[in-house]
């Protein structure tokens, strides 16, 4: 991806001999803290998307939830019960259903919480996240894909700028403006950001109208 910190390939050969910053945790499971910023326009008028030319995102659902902040105090430490409630919660507000989503814009800080994403949101069974990705079901032809501009731990995460990043590029998405990383035929996006280790979790279902 051209708009991405880190462009170059990583073999599992450079992951293997990255170092662990904590056991099982490696260098190239961590995304890149960097700088960044993004801006989103949100209004009420529909005046916007009728002027010729423009097209026009739908804001369709929105849910947010909370977990407990310690991971080790949680009954489920690998279920992440926040991105599950805020997922569901924006689904139903939009009236969709998994099935209808074509993009999803994880938050993927860790290799980890990619899988554990995919998983508690509701896309895969629990376990079976890993698998999903091998198949190439996250790539830009895949059956979901997932962080379509390298996301976190390509582009770079910009911390408080991050969720509107995700804004800002499902828009080119759902725009058809995404160039090599368009994804064909998108029309429902999901993003979701993530505080802390699933503490709080933000999630909006993006549709083009």
């Amino acid at each position: 991806s051209e708009p991405a910190s880190l462009r170059k390939p990583v073999t599992e050969e450079a992951y293997v001999a990255s170092r662990f910053l904590t056991d099982p945790v490696r260098l190239l499971d961590a995304s890149p803290t960097c700088d960044g910023g993004a801006a989103v326009v949100i209004s009420s008028s529909r005046q916007l998307s009728q002027r010729p030319g423009n097209v026009f995102v739908r804001i369709a659902g929105s849910g947010a939830a909370t977990d407990i902040l310690a991971v080790h105090q949680r009954p489920e430490p690998l279920h992440l019960h926040a991105v599950e409630k805020s997922l569901a919660e924006a689904l139903r507000r939009a009236r969709l259903t998994h099935d209808a989503v074509d993009i999803f814009e994880l938050h993927d800080a860790y290799s980890i919480m990619a899988t554990l994403c995919l998983e508690s949101a509701g896309f895969v069974p629990a376990g079976e996240g890993t698998a999903f990705a091998q198949d190439g079901n996250i790539a830009l032809r895949g059956v979901l894909p997932v962080a379509t501009f390298g996301g976190l731990k390509a582009r770079g995460h910009p911390v408080g700028a991050t969720g509107v990043y995700q804004a800002a590029e499902m828009l080119l998405q759902l725009h058809g403006r995404a160039g090599d990383n368009q994804v064909r035929g998108a029309e429902v996006g999901v993003i979701q950001n993530i505080g802390g280790a699933g503490a709080s979790v933000y999630t909006h279902v993006l549709v083009r109208e």
